[in-house]
């Protein structure tokens, strides 16, 4: 049987297994349902603006009201005027959580209910210095014209060089979020199904058939082949639905998300499941699997939690350096090429230096695979494992 072969046939059988375990289809289902939630949640329960009771007792607190009212969605809130008979009637409400802000005095004291929106103050302050400001100057002998001019000049232009900036970035936001836990279900796959063979036997019987190096490259590259088909449907799938809800206007540069986060599975899968392999390798149980494999997971956690600084400066300097680092660049680097403009060199760097990393990883990982996943009496340390091939060699 030829390497090809025999790598070819550990991938589809692990391929066949893994789609017919009800995980697979939980995880799928789980996926799409928080993508749902992040396209309609904000636009359910976020963005309206917030309504603002103004108790007011006097006629100047009223048409200070009214005047606030007026502007009020500068403040993103609501004004809603309510007229009561006294100062004292205006507190009581507010005490009773009927009203949010009182005018009281005649117009010239505000008194506020606490944890009220902050926005319906603002409006009725700027409200109040406009009319002072206003009285002022006709009390100056100003025309009214003049003073309406002075007092609330034309708004300046304004022009966006970049106005699909906000897209960009909710959907670097998902690919992370998606990318994120791909790299870690799959992983987790690949060192649990390593220590799967190793308790129930199987792999004293492969291994009596094909090398340790094609067995571990047809089990990686099978969970991968599943890894990649699920992210490609739970892709097209969020794009559908992101297009058809009308709440994301999906054109060519949304479009092109879907390949970037296919090909940065492919690199960051290939690197962290040599990782994962070698910890499914070293540990005797099942139960043991979570506390090893914790430095590989921690890893990508700071990857994750760092690449939000990337979605926020695509270009700063964090962001740059990160994105060349092996084992943050495959989060990092596609959240700065989807949320902003990346040069094609840095693309290049990047690629090269993880397919390096991979490489040397690679070599390592058949290393100490071949060398300890016979060994079931306990767990196996990475160095033992090394000098048992050398040993091995030597002898």
């Amino acid at each position: 049987m030829t390497a090809g072969t025999a790598i070819w046939l550990v991938a589809r059988r692990e391929v066949l297994e893994r789609t017919r375990e009800k995980a697979f289809f939980i995880g799928t289902g789980v996926t799409i349902l928080i993508l749902v939630a992040v396209i309609f949640l904000p636009q359910v329960f976020g963005g309206g603006e917030d309504e603002v009771t103004v108790a007011t007792a006097s006629p100047q607190a009223a048409q200070l009201a009214r005047a606030a009212a007026r502007a009020d969605d500068a403040f993103d809130v609501r004004i809603v005027p309510r007229a009561v008979a006294s100062d004292a009637q205006a507190r009581r409400l507010l005490r009773e959580g009927d009203a949010d802000v009182a005018i009281v005095a005649g117009g010239r004291r505000l008194v506020e209910r606490g944890g009220a929106p902050g926005g319906g103050v603002a409006a009725i302050q700027a409200a109040s210095r406009q009319q002072r400001a206003e009285a002022a100057l006709r009390s100056s002998g100003a025309d009214p014209a003049d003073a309406q001019r002075i007092l609330a000049p034309p708004p300046l232009a304004t022009a966006s060089i970049d106005e699909d900036a906000d897209a960009r970035q909710a959907f670097a936001f998902v690919a992370l979020i998606v990318l994120y836990g791909q790299l870690i279900s799959y992983g987790i796959w690949v060192a649990t199904g390593v220590v799967e063979e190793k308790t129930s036997r199987i792999v004293e019987i492969l291994l009596a058939t094909i090398r340790p190096r094609e067995l571990l490259a047809g089990k990686v590259l099978g969970i991968g082949l599943v890894g990649l088909g699920q992210l490609l449907f739970i892709g097209a799938v969020g794009l559908l639905i992101a297009g058809a809800s009308g709440q994301v206007d999906v054109g060519g540069r949304e479009l092109s998300a879907l390949p970037i986060l296919l090909a940065w599975f492919v690199l960051g899968y290939a690197l962290y499941a040599c990782a994962f392999a070698i910890v499914g390798a070293i540990v005797p149980r099942q139960e043991d699997v979570q506390s090893t494999a914790t430095p590989v997971m921690l890893a990508i956690l700071a990857s994750f939690f760092l690449s939000f600084q990337a979605i926020s400066e695509p270009a700063g300097t964090l962001s740059q350096v990160l994105s060349f680092v092996p084992f943050s660049s495959p989060l990092v680097m596609p959240v700065r090429m989807i949320a902003g403009d990346v040069a094609a060199w840095q693309v290049l760097v990047s690629v090269l230096l993880l397919v390096a990393a991979i490489a040397a990883l690679v070599l390592l990982a058949g290393r100490i695979y071949g060398n300890a996943v016979l060994q079931t009496g306990g767990k196996v340390g990475v160095m033992d494992a090394l000098r048992a091939g050398r040993a091995a060699r030597t002898a």
